[in-house]
């Protein structure tokens, strides 16, 4: 009985030790949605992973209505914007290293307009 414990654990101990690990680099996605939203039902999706969901309206003052950050890995992904139900809007960005998304929304056209930054935007 001694023996099969002791060959269960050396067992699981070299799967164990033998197992890679994953040394894809993680950075912080950052996601604003900045001016031009009044109660307008928001989603945003990463590589078709939801990030935010909600009802949102731009603070006049601030020129931000929400905000929401996630891990993300190197490489290239996919961001979509749904606004109402009605517009959505899909472009594909790549991540070396932090990064931030603001997102801006023209009411009277339907237009979403990204703008990009390695470093966090300040309001």
């Amino acid at each position: 009985m001694k023996k099969n414990v002791l060959s269960i654990l050396t067992a699981a101990l070299l799967l164990t030790a033998c197992r890679k690990e994953d040394t894809t680099p993680v950075y912080t996605l950052g996601v604003d949605l900045q001016s031009n939203f009044a109660q307008d039902n928001v989603q945003v999706n990463i590589d078709n992973q939801p990030l935010l969901n909600r009802q949102v309206s731009s603070s006049l003052s601030l020129g931000l209505a929400s905000s929401v950050s996630t891990a993300n890995t190197s490489g290239s992904h996919t961001i979509q914007v749904i606004i109402n139900d009605s517009t959505t809007f899909t472009q594909q960005f790549t991540q070396h290293g932090d990064l931030y998304i603001g997102v801006n929304y023209n009411k009277e056209t339907k237009a979403v307009n990204l703008v990009v930054s390695r470093k966090r935007f300040s309001y």
